[in-house]
């Protein structure tokens, strides 16, 4: 009955023609001006999912050349952690590895995370392990990180917030054709070829292969991978048909047990994981689209998807190593319509997918035999409205998702526990208000709730399967709730000539957080639980100031108060009142300098301060990760229609931990590469 319930919501969502939260007129910057047709039906399903310029979101957007005045192959975590309330950090501690990013203090299980609309977030897992695509921001436009519950979108809810990644525009893109090549500190190599056909008879087309390799900061956490990314595309003068496909590949040596503080102190690389403990995995994704304008008002547009991923790790279990694998294929169905009249905009689309992964062991040296081979499964359906009504100096803002999401679980041969099952329905909505004070000034505020499941390890506490004697203790599946967020965001936006500047202050009000406890499993995976009440206050600014036509500072600043209401920890049997939650630091301060020293030289500066970060939910202060101030340096000189970029990063040789946890004693630390040279070659035919 709930499930015919559910599918007539759908029908009904999808038939009301709501919301789209874009302006009438978007900056460059955000990629969603107005452009010419063919321009227009490329990005309809990226202006329909995201925030326009002077929607009334909290949100920073990253364009391409941004991207490009420090980018050198990093995994995209740390190429993001500029952005404000980012925090970013890397197993291996530079470069590459397995990476994580956190906003607001929230990991990347409860960001949306996606490429021109397509939803990247692994179903079972909801994340993107990013190692898996590496240079992969070398293909991107421009990524939109938006903070809080923004704009519906496709896919899982935008929780704490979304990376909305776009690649490389087919039909503006000049033709081109480029290498990178990459040499620095910890063996750190990149080669890159890439090119682009420009528009021509309404086909185009862009590519590009890599490979890099690094030995990592840490030992033996080096990591080899290759990659590449292809997107074709014919556009005609209301019809667009576009191919978009990127695949990698990725060896990595392990290093997801941080050291301890002991062990740093005697080495500041050390790598308790043997050099034995590996990983091979591999992923690609593959989309279709095709777009049509119906009329000059309207625009329709459906995309076909397939993401699949499989590989192995080997982790030590005593003194067995354990061969881990796993294998998954995800299919996606998603549709959007945009409609634009003189004061009111509106978009609706919907959303289907299935997916399953198998998960089996095998040990080491006996890779014949299997202990066990379990497959979840995983389907949702959604369905989003958006609507923008203009009166006078007024936006007035809606929309909401409807979002069904369900789990099954075939566990191995024999175990004798049935195939449990559990299915999850949320209702998502977001009102707004934007008002155009003056032209150059805007004020918004901004209302929104947002739910999401627990993740397959939130229920398995870690495990990676399920038999006779651990289905007692994480069966049924609904002893872990789902989460749900009220978020509350109201700011103003300044812009001039010269300057321009945001202030956002936000209130987040959580029931039932999926929370980190500070353990790590056996797998890797962060081990979570529900706290019943907890919150996130805080305040968010950004400024960008061109002082003279060859000095420009970009500055932003997060402060946040972070508090659980109560957390009762099991082991120890004790309750905390009012505690900070683990790594979410109070202050995140970033400050960047550009002077064109000569007109084709370049000189960058740029600092980052984080502030401290419990490591457990107990508000113990011993055990906390340093605050640290980074300061990284670059130069970038142009010859012609080459460059060359120098960056140092850590100039001072800072000590600094960007993640950790505690077995409620001792501190566990993921240092921060010491003083590391990064030079970048770019040629340009």
């Amino acid at each position: 009955m709930q499930q015919s319930v559910v599918r007539r919501s759908f029908v009904a969502s999808t038939l009301v023609v709501l919301a789209l939260a874009s302006a009438r007129s978007a900056s460059a910057q955000d990629s969603t001006r107005s452009t010419p047709r063919r321009d227009s039906l490329e990005a309809v399903v990226i202006r329909a999912t995201r925030a326009g310029a002077s929607a009334p979101t909290s949100r920073t957007v990253i364009d391409r050349s941004a991207i490009e005045r420090t980018y050198a192959g990093q995994d995209a975590p740390l190429a993001l952690q500029g952005a404000t309330g980012v925090t970013a950090a890397s197993d291996a501690g530079a470069f590459s590895g397995y990476s994580s990013i956190r906003l607001r203090g929230i990991d990347q299980t409860r960001l949306a995370i996606s490429v021109d609309g397509v939803p990247l977030n692994d179903p079972e897992d909801q994340v993107l392990y990013f190692s898996n695509v590496p240079d992969f921001m070398n293909s991107m436009q421009s990524v939109q990180v938006q903070r809080g519950v923004g704009a519906s979108a496709f896919g899982t809810a935008a929780f704490a917030g979304s990376l909305n990644f776009e690649s490389m525009p087919l039909a503006t893109t000049p033709r081109f054709a480029e290498a990178q090549l990459t040499s620095g500190s910890w063996g750190t190599r990149r080669v890159s070829v890439e090119g682009a056909s420009g528009l021509s008879r309404g086909f185009a087309a862009y590519g590009r292969v890599s490979g890099q390799e690094t030995d990592g900061f840490r030992a033996h956490s080096g990591n080899e991978a290759r990659s590449g990314f292809v997107s074709v595309g014919w556009f005609g003068a209301t019809d667009a048909v576009k191919f978009t496909g990127f695949a990698g590949r990725s060896k990595t040596q392990l290093a997801y047990y941080a050291p301890s503080e002991a062990e740093l102190d005697a080495n500041p690389r050390a790598n308790p994981m043997s050099p034995l403990e590996r990983d091979d995995f591999h992923q690609s994704m593959a989309s279709l689209q095709y777009t049509r304008a119906i009329g000059t008002r309207t625009t329709w547009s459906s995309t076909a998807y397939r993401n699949a991923a499989g590989g192995n790790y080997d982790v030590f279990v005593g003194n067995d190593l354990w061969n881990f694998n796993l294998d998954h294929e995800w299919h996606g169905l998603l549709s959007a319509l945009t409609w634009r009249g003189e004061s009111l905009e509106l978009a609706t689309g919907a959303h289907v997918s299935a997916y399953h992964r198998d998960h089996f062991l095998k040990i080491r040296p006996d890779l014949s035999t299997t202990v066990y081979d379990n497959t979840g499964f995983k389907q949702e359906q959604s369905a989003f409205a958006k609507a923008t009504l203009t009166r006078g100096a007024l936006d007035w803002s809606a929309d909401v998702q409807l979002r069904r999401a369900a789990f099954r679980y075939r566990p191995t041969a024999g175990t004798g526990i049935g195939e449990p099952s559990i299915d999850w329905v949320f209702l998502n909505p977001r009102v707004a208000l934007a008002w155009r004070a003056r032209p150059a000034v805007t004020a918004f505020i901004s209302l929104g709730r947002s739910g999401r499941e627990p993740t397959r390890s939130d229920m398995f506490a870690g495990a990676d399967d399920v038999d006779a004697a651990t289905a007692a203790e994480v069966l049924p599946l609904d002893q872990v709730r789902p989460e749900r967020l009220t978020d509350l965001e109201a700011g103003i936006r300044i812009r001039r000539a010269r300057a321009s500047l945001s202030l956002n202050g936000f209130a987040m009000w959580l029931r039932d957080e999926i929370a980190p406890i500070g353990q790590i499993a056996v797998t890797g995976s962060p081990l979570r639980r529900n706290v019943p009440r907890s919150s996130r206050v805080g305040m968010e600014l950004e400024g960008q100031w061109q002082m003279h036509d060859a000095w420009t500072v970009d500055a932003n600043i997060m402060w946040m108060r972070a508090r659980i209401a109560e957390f009762r920890d099991e082991a120890s049997a004790i309750t905390y009142r009012d505690v900070p939650p683990l790594l979410s630091p109070s202050v995140i301060a970033n400050l960047t300098g550009t002077w064109r020293v000569l007109s084709n030289v370049d000189a960058l500066f740029t600092s980052r301060h984080v502030g401290r970060s419990f490591l457990a939910n107990d508000g113990n202060v011993a055990l906390t990760t340093p605050a640290f101030t980074l300061v990284d340096t670059g130069v970038r000189l142009v010859i012609g229609r080459h460059a060359l970029r120098v960056q140092l990063q850590n100039l001072f040789d800072a000590r600094a931990y960007a993640s950790g946890y505690t077995d409620g004693s001792t501190r566990f630390f993921f240092p921060v590469a010491t003083r590391t040279l990064l030079a970048t070659a770019v040629f340009t035919f």
